[in-house]
């Protein structure tokens, strides 16, 4: 199936590892040509070397760091130099620190306020004139499950990260008609680099295999088992191309079907199910 993503322009952010590495690859894929930033310049750059092998599509990688204004004034103008107008844009970011209200410092939340909201209100306004000029844009956000589900234990994640669902609500219906097309995407538990080595220094910690740190991990998930990236980058790639020009403003979960079942009875068969080799 052709997408018609060939020699499109797109901006993956965040994306030298995780989730971020999947979709830039999906895009590079389907002949889109693709700009990935990070913070690590040694990471980006062999992530950069690794999806031009694999792909054959043009990478380019910027040093950037999406907290800093200046930083995100560079990226769009590196990739614009280098690739021409950005025509896909996915704002993605690390994970902010966990906590619950009484853990959380001040700055904690500043920073997060610029790295998970603001960056992405940055980039999106940087890139809307051309896409409106060009008639064709698509603006896809990463946020979380939390979003519908919202966890006290990842307090900044899920209350910046629902405004991110609803700043890209509230500017789907004025671009519709320019054909920019804005949609957030919710992952649950992805089996990312990052949540392997989570399950790991559990099954460290709590004296347990890795196996059951990846049974708690995926506690309460009907399909008993992590996400892969390359299932969120499938979602971002489709929403990305010309096959759901029907459909903007949408927030979409997929998190294993998790938010289809009432939590309590959610905890109440993932008791019966989950070994946990008697350690809570």
């Amino acid at each position: 199936m052709d997408l018609g993503l060939k020699d499109r322009v797109a901006l993956v952010c965040a994306s030298s590892q995780g989730l971020g590495k999947a979709i830039a690859k999906s895009l590079a894929q389907e002949g889109a040509s693709v700009a990935i930033c990070s913070r690590n310049q040694k990471c980006l750059e062999e992530t950069r070397q690794t999806l031009e092998a694999e792909t054959n599509a043009k990478i380019i990688s910027v040093v950037a760091d999406l907290s800093l204004k200046q930083d995100i004034e560079k990226l769009l103008e590196t990739v614009e130099a280098n690739l021409g107008s950005i025509e896909i844009l996915v704002n993605n970011t690390g994970n902010p620190p966990a906590g619950r209200l009484a853990q959380l410092s001040e700055s904690d939340w500043d920073r997060a306020y610029q790295l998970v909201l603001m960056s992405a209100i940055r980039l999106t306004k940087g890139v809307i004139p051309s896409m409106i000029e060009g008639g064709w844009g698509r603006v896809i956000n990463i946020a979380t499950s939390a979003v519908e589900q919202p966890r006290g234990d990842l307090l900044i994640s899920t209350t910046f990260r629902a405004g991110l669902a609803a700043f890209s609500r509230a500017i789907a219906a004025e671009l519709a008609e320019h054909n920019v097309l804005i949609h957030t995407v919710c992952p649950g538990v992805i089996g990312t680099g990052a949540m392997l080595n989570l399950a790991e220094n559990m099954a460290a910690a709590g004296e347990i295999t890795v196996q059951a740190a990846k049974d708690r991990l995926t506690f309460g998930v009907p399909m008993g088992r992590m996400g892969e990236p390359e299932e969120i980058a499938a979602l971002v790639t489709c929403l990305a191309s010309d096959r759901l020009n029907y459909m903007t403003g949408q927030t979409i979960t997929i998190d294993g079907g998790k938010l289809t079942v009432p939590l309590k009875s959610a905890y109440a068969d993932a008791s019966r199910r989950i070994n946990f080799e008697g350690k809570l």
